[in-house]
């Protein structure tokens, strides 16, 4: 095995990555080395790239990572649902590391809120281990992260975007305790969207309804069980609102996704809800999402409003489940439309901004 090895890294905002090498380093007990084959740009990656949210730099990001196994340190023998790990075996792994013993991790069952949290493509990688993000030829994961193993039927990029997007999804819909026969509003065709509407689907909703300003997504949703779309561009909130009352029978939707990160959906998010219905914020992640609601209205028709930051272990490995299951029914395949290699990944990230692809795979061994 090669004793260095590139990274894309992000040295600034709004500058292009460049590309370094750094040595790999040893693996320690508890740890795994991973040779990664396939890494897709999330929507948090390029809102870094863009000093839309901050970073700490330098840092190598992307985080909806695959690879294969290329070292495992002592006591790395299984992966999080006990399956053998070995050399060459193809895995995914929870975007954050927790350390297990915290008041949160052990107290309130938020591993994600760990106070020793570690995230993979959001922190610096300016110490060693150095390899910590996926735009990069290899990645480090310490012990407090939960590896799954990627089932043979799954592709690279059928499963990268399951690190992030589909996980955190199964983790929103949970928080909405979503049942069968309801009817819900996903607000973003984005990849969380598809996602969302695809277990929406396989939950048994009645009415899965999806609001975008892009028709070329629109339609490609309804491949993934949405039942009614909206192109919301030029409409007015009361359109909006009126247009989800028409489909639902003049009630509203028992449940809302928000995925697109706009603040300014939130308030028609809520009045598309049913009296009782339950809302949860997903896509705003970045400081200054402010929105103004009567909370007078939450009260009276009994709302709900839930924030989802991330997920837990399970909600990964429940996601990987799902895509396995129901890659026949569902073209998951080909939400990743276009692909880059490491040394064109400014491209690869001009592309994902432009909201040209659903995801954007960057495959370090792809040609340039």
């Amino acid at each position: 095995m090669t004793s260095k090895a590139r990274a894309a890294i992000m040295t600034s905002p709004s500058t292009d990555l460049e590309i370094r090498q750094y040595p790999l380093p040893s693996v320690e007990r508890g740890c795994i080395l991973v040779k990664i084959t396939c890494c897709t740009i999330c929507g948090s990656d390029v809102h870094s790239w863009t000093g839309r949210r901050s970073a700490p730099t330098p840092i190598i990001l992307g985080h909806e990572i695959v690879g294969q196994i290329a070292a495992l340190g002592e006591g790395a023998t299984h992966d999080s649902g006990d399956r053998p790990l070995n050399i060459g075996d193809r895995i995914t792994w929870t975007i954050m590391d927790n350390c297990g013993k915290c008041y949160y991790c052990r107290e309130k069952g938020l591993m994600m809120k760990c106070r020793h949290l570690k995230k993979y493509g959001h922190d610096s990688c300016e110490a060693p281990p150095h390899f910590i993000g996926g735009f990069a030829e290899y990645c480090y994961i310490t012990p407090g992260t939960c590896v799954i193993k990627v089932p043979d039927n799954l592709s690279d990029e059928e499963v990268a975007p399951a690190n992030c997007a589909l996980a955190t999804v199964v983790a929103g819909w949970e928080a909405a305790v979503v049942e069968p026969f309801e009817n819900v509003l996903i607000q973003g065709a984005g990849a969380l969207g598809f996602y969302a509407a695809a277990l929406a689907r396989h939950y048994g909703c009645r009415r899965i309804i999806v609001s975008d300003v892009l028709d070329h997504r629109l339609e490609f949703i309804k491949a993934f069980g949405a039942t009614d779309i909206l192109n919301v561009k030029g409409m007015s909130d009361d359109d909006t609102i009126q247009a989800v009352r028409d489909l639902t029978g003049g009630f509203g939707v028992d449940c809302v996704l928000e995925v697109a990160g706009i603040p300014s959906l939130i308030p028609p998010g809520l009045k598309c809800l049913r009296t009782g219905g339950r809302y949860v914020e997903i896509g705003n992640s970045s400081p200054g999402a402010d929105f103004t609601y009567d909370a007078c209205d939450i009260v009276w028709r009994r709302l709900t409003l839930k924030g989802v930051h991330n997920y837990d272990a399970r909600h990964l490995q429940m996601g990987v489940d799902f895509l396995a299951m129901s890659r026949d029914r569902f073209p998951f395949k080909d939400l990743v439309s276009r692909r880059v290699s490491l040394d064109n990944i400014n491209e690869g990230l001009r592309i994902a901004d432009s909201g040209e692809a659903v995801r954007v795979a960057v495959l370090p061994e792809l040609p340039s």
